[in-house]
């Protein structure tokens, strides 16, 4: 009995021994995966993505965040837009309702594009942004200026739809007139994306029209205090691209 005994007492150390030592190596595996987790999780995409309170921009980070939007759409290959020879998108912000465990969270906006072709008129008062692949622009004009180091382009946007902050993203290319906006950028290799952003006005129809000019011309444009002056002085240039939509209420 005592041989039983103490074989038994041995089986039961042994196995205390067993749980403790595996229960040791669980613990220790388990704390060893949750400070790996933050470095390996993969986020969640809608996380990634900007969302917006208003149907407009609010601030310059949030127009910020809704012109790398339009810029990227243009730029990408994405099967609504890969057939076009010139890659024009009109982007917008569109409502989301926003739940959490069946509770309303709040009413929010996420981005939304289309194709400028297939936009038929803007909404008076929406708030649009309209990215357009310049370098195709110029392929379809003529292949050979792709060539060329430097570019000069001036816009005539009429009406003006300049959102508040128009003149704090480049204020030295960029004159507000009552008639319209004036916009002069250069174009290199790493700007070839024309940007036009606002609220749609009050008016018949957004009319733009970008010029194809010289480094003299921006020049002389930008010191004009006259709609109608840099209008008549960019009349002898051509037009590399233009646009116009009507607007309806």
């Amino acid at each position: 009995m005592n041989i039983n005994k103490k074989y038994i007492i041995i089986f039961g150390t042994l196995i205390l021994l067993l749980v403790i030592i595996t229960g040791a190596i669980t613990y220790y595996k388990e704390k060893g995966v949750q400070t790996q987790i933050p470095d390996v999780q993969i986020p969640d995409v809608k996380q990634s993505v900007p969302i917006f309170f208003r149907d407009y921009p609010a601030n310059l980070s949030e127009l910020y965040n809704f012109l790398v939007f339009c810029h990227d759409t243009a730029f990408s290959d994405m099967e609504e837009l890969k057939n076009k020879k010139i890659k024009e998108v009109v982007c917008i912000l569109e409502p989301e309702t926003v739940f959490k465990e069946e509770t309303l969270l709040a009413d929010t906006y996420i981005h939304s594009f289309s194709s400028l072709d297939s936009i038929i008129s803007f909404k008076l008062g929406r708030y649009i942004g309209i990215s357009v692949d310049l370098e195709d622009v110029i392929r379809e004009y003529n292949p050979f200026l792709l060539q060329e180091d430097r570019l000069y382009f001036c816009s005539v946007t009429e009406p003006s739809w300049a959102d508040s902050f128009y003149s704090q993203t480049e204020p030295k290319q960029d004159l507000v007139f009552d008639e319209g906006d004036i916009s002069c950028r250069v174009k290199t290799e790493r700007s070839l994306a024309m940007y036009f952003y606002g609220f749609v006005p009050q008016s018949e129809s957004l009319n733009i029209k970008q010029y194809l000019v010289d480094e003299q011309t921006v020049s002389d444009v930008m010191t004009k205090q006259s709609f109608s002056e840099i209008k008549e002085i960019l009349s002898n240039y051509p037009i590399i691209w233009q646009m116009e939509k009507p607007i309806i209420p």
